[in-house]
């Protein structure tokens, strides 16, 4: 693939994440592996995804080495790269903080899957340990989750956000969409539950 398309797509997607609310401020970030190689496209530190440039896409290799750009990868490199040294099939990683997601992250609990296209799409999301963001400990925890769910799309990260994979940029982003909208509706479930409990007022 052209490597200035990909890097439209990762500005792209970027954007989508932002302007979805699924992160604030200059949180949150997205890397892909460039096709044939042993190289990823990944976010550089500091820049908000809503406004992320086809500049601002670094090229490092496996080891977190800078081979193209100017300034740091995220400093959540550690994780992503983690992932594609253990899953073969994931060719894109997006992290960020979803609002309802973040809330059963906070709670340290697996995510509930209430619907049947959640069950099916998601099978399983799981929560790891907390740890400082871009430390070795939150990397390993985060790999370790995806070394143990061979199958699993995305996981939550105690009191801090989610990771969502695919084997496309689009299809991570769709597994972003489609875990802080089951986790909403989750939400909503868990609301409609505690309210038919509740005396009816005549």
């Amino acid at each position: 693939m052209n490597i200035e398309l990909l890097k439209k797509e990762l500005e792209y997607i970027s954007h989508k994440v932002y302007q979805k609310g699924f992160t604030q401020a200059t949180g949150g970030n997205i890397s892909v592996r460039i096709p044939g190689t042993d190289q990823v496209l990944i976010k550089r530190s500091g820049v908000s995804l809503g406004e992320v440039s086809r500049e601002d896409a670094l090229i490092v290799n496996m080891d977190g080495k800078v081979l193209e750009g100017q300034g740091k990868p995220s400093k959540e490199i550690g994780f992503h790269l983690g992932i594609y040294k253990t899953r073969p099939d994931v060719h894109a990683v997006v992290h960020c903080h979803p609002n309802y997601a973040v809330g059963y992250a906070c709670l340290g609990q697996e995510l509930p899957l209430p619907t049947v296209t959640a069950r099916k799409l998601l099978g399983k999301v799981p929560c790891v340990e907390v740890a400082p963001s871009g430390s070795p400990e939150l990397a390993r925890f985060v790999v370790e989750a995806f070394e143990t769910y061979p199958d699993i799309k995305a996981v939550l990260m105690k009191d801090h956000g989610i990771c969502a994979v695919g084997p496309t940029l689009e299809a991570a982003y769709n597994v972003t969409d489609l875990l802080e909208a089951t986790a909403k509706q989750a939400f909503i479930v868990t609301q409609l539950k505690a309210a038919q409990k509740l005396p009816v007022h005549q």
